[in-house]
């Protein structure tokens, strides 16, 4: 095949996709989707070096499938070779990986930090409440949330500082305070089970600078935690509306210029279209984005997973036996006190078009 040739039919595999998943995406995104399937043929290990939304990456693979260049069984994908020729004629390369084995690509070795911390942290982690998708949970692994303090500590974050989680199934409260640095932590969440795990968690370790309090992030905030805290940190749920619920919480709870917030947001569920309007929506709330390191939080795989939005895309089914939802991690930090309404929030922020596991 020729390179003009597979380019017209990359422009039509496209076109035809964005009939049945209508939302962002890019002849890149397509590179990067066709990429990965060039590196491994495991459907969620490709999912997760495509960086692309998951929807029409399954709209995507799906058309290849009705057109003889993939064969999709078994939770396996495999270029045909009818395939494996559009793909070179295009001058795509397979997917690279150089990753440190020390820190997982994530720049931070939390061990440096967290000596004595990691052993409590992890036998904590043993009873946790399971993740379920009526509040749209799923926790990172207790490696993540380590590194997660651990940057935290680094950029000055957390040592003597007021913080606040906002939504903890990650149990980044608990590693906070485990480490002795922060002045206080509190944990908020909708989930009574989260709440009365931390807060039991607290009195058996002697954490008097631990609380958590259930509240719903749709409700304003209490006064007392508008402007109060130095740091916040929170994993929000990623419709765009849902998004901003989160990160405008948090950014309602700091005291001001200097203050700081850190989030995680995904390629799986957001397009770099999302991207640009979260980056957009920060920028004017008078934060600046000092840190993004991509594929930083690993999520452990949930127990709803055959249940989720996105299972019904795939073009052949099978449940993941490894890491696969990986989100970056952003830092902001306030140059003022942005203007937000401390409002009641209304309907459904768990979903948009490009929700995958909701």
């Amino acid at each position: 095949m020729e390179r003009r040739e597979a380019e017209a039919k990359l422009a039509i595999l496209i076109d035809a996709t964005r009939k049945d998943a209508p939302i962002p995406f890019s002849p890149r995104d397509a590179e990067r989707a066709l990429s990965a399937l060039l590196a491994t043929d495991d459907l969620w290990e490709a999912v997760r070096l495509s960086h692309a939304p998951m929807r029409f990456l399954c709209a995507f693979w799906n058309k290849m499938v009705n057109d003889g260049l993939i064969a999709a069984t078994d939770g396996q994908l495999r270029l045909t070779d009818a395939g494996r020729n559009f793909v070179s004629a295009l001058g795509i390369f397979p997917s690279r990986e150089a990753i440190c084995d020390a820190c997982e690509g994530r720049g931070v070795d939390f061990r440096k930090l967290l000596r004595g911390t990691v052993e409590r942290f992890i036998a904590v982690c043993q009873n946790r409440p399971e993740a379920i998708q009526d509040y749209d949970q799923g926790y990172v692994t207790e490696g993540t949330t380590l590194a997660r303090i651990a940057f935290a500590w680094q950029r000055g974050d957390l040592e003597g500082k007021d913080v606040i989680v906002l939504g903890d199934d990650d149990l980044i409260s608990v590693a906070a305070a485990l480490t002795g640095a922060p002045k206080k932590v509190l944990a908020i969440d909708i989930d009574q089970r989260l709440v009365n795990f931390i807060n039991e968690v607290a009195k058996q370790e002697g954490l008097a600078n631990l609380q958590a309090v259930k509240h719903d992030l749709r409700e304003p905030l209490p006064d007392e935690w508008v402007g109060a805290f130095d740091t916040f940190l929170c994993d929000p749920t990623e419709s765009f509306v849902g998004f901003k619920a989160f990160v405008e919480r948090g950014l309602l709870c700091l005291k001001g210029a200097g203050s700081a917030g850190y989030f995680g947001l995904t390629h799986v569920e957001s397009s770099l279209d999302k991207w640009a309007r979260i980056q957009k929506f920060l920028l004017e709330s008078k934060a600046a984005i000092t840190d993004l390191r991509d594929d930083f939080n690993g999520y452990i795989n949930w127990g709803y997973i055959e249940t989720m939005r996105s299972w019904a895309w795939l073009p052949t089914k099978v449940v993941p036996k490894k890491v696969w939802y990986c989100s970056a991690l952003y830092r902001i930090e306030l140059l003022s006190k942005p203007q937000i309404e401390n409002r009641k929030l209304e309907g459904n922020i768990f979903e948009d078009e490009e929700a995958a596991t909701t």
